[in-house]
């Protein structure tokens, strides 16, 4: 959906929506992982299963640092992220 780097053209709304996005996806990627790893509805060819999990794990990572990318904007629009120094 976006690429490593958050395009500043994106509003706010459209930020959250990808937030949103990514934390159902990844939801249920992490769910059918659990379900691979646990054999239940898995390929039976091995080699197959691992495939997808590789797959899996890479969107996985793919959408989470979509997510930060989107949450770090949005904390640089809304200067959280000197707030969060000063408090630590």
């Amino acid at each position: 959906m976006l690429s490593a780097s958050v395009p500043v053209q994106l509003t706010d709304d459209e930020l959250w929506r990808v937030i949103v996005h990514n934390t159902e996806s990844m939801s249920a990627l992490i769910h059918q992982q659990v379900d691979l790893e646990a054999g239940l509805g898995a390929p039976q060819d091995s080699n197959e299963r691992a495939r997808l999990m590789q797959s899996n794990q890479q969107q996985i990572s793919r959408l989470a640092r979509e997510y930060a990318a989107c949450t770090a904007e949005l904390r640089r629009r809304h200067g959280l992220l000197a707030e969060a120094d000063e408090a630590a």
